[in-house]
């Protein structure tokens, strides 16, 4: 089947699964939200089709640690599994990041985008780490992590990229904007439809930066 079925399918997915979110049906969950992952690496491996390239095994790794992830933070006590697997989830995006080799010159616009995602970090551990408590090393080394992501993301890229560089940027942006909510939900105060805006912001990330990372991929060819 084309990748666009399966991406249908993929959104199709995570919309039933917000909408388990709204409605309170926590246990219809353990059905929507791991199948997230399973379909979008359905969907990255008819993408990738004949691609050769070793650097595709940092993205269907990042889609199966994402996976784990998902699965361990259904369960409350097992938290800090699922925070172990995302983040070597997005360990694996800064290796795609780190080898992909486009790097053009950086300008005075993504210099100040770097620059900008540092003091972002800055303030949200101002702000989290006073109320992480047992978690404050492993909220650092995290946020750390994120950021990294977006800033190689950027350097990889730049924002003059084809429309697939792009897409890897924004989907690295959409990541640490859903962590960032999650965190700010599990340390600091909860909001109305945080759940929906973290899921939403995840589900959309993913695809953004899977799909760019392959398509990237395929233009090389």
């Amino acid at each position: 089947m084309k990748p666009a079925y399966w991406i249908t399918v993929y959104f199709l997915a995570l919309l039933a699964d917000i909408g388990m979110i709204v409605f309170d049906v926590p246990q219809a969950r353990f059905i929507t939200k791991p199948l997230l992952m399973i379909l979008l690496g359905v969907y990255g491996w008819v993408l990738a089709g004949k691609l050769q390239y070793s650097s595709r095994n940092f993205i269907f790794a990042a889609v199966i640690f994402s996976w784990s992830g998902d699965v361990f933070l259904l369960f409350p006590q097992y938290f800090l599994p699922g925070l172990v697997s995302f983040l070597t989830a997005h360990l694996m995006y800064i290796g795609f990041f780190g080898w992909s080799k486009p790097r053009p010159k950086m300008g005075i616009v993504e210099k100040m985008a770097m620059v900008a995602v540092l003091g972002y970090a800055v303030i949200v551990l101002s702000v989290l780490y006073p109320k992480a408590g047992e978690m404050k090393i492993p909220v650092v080394f995290y946020t750390i992590v994120i950021t990294s992501m977006l800033i190689l993301a950027v350097r990889a890229f730049g924002f003059g990229a084809p429309w697939y560089g792009v897409r890897c940027i924004l989907g690295a942006f959409f990541f640490v904007v859903s962590d960032t909510v999650l965190a700010f939900q599990l340390f600091y105060a909860d909001f109305p439809f945080s759940g929906v805006v973290v899921m939403a912001t995840y589900g959309v990330a993913q695809w953004l930066i899977v799909s760019g990372s392959l398509y990237y991929l395929r233009n090389r060819i």
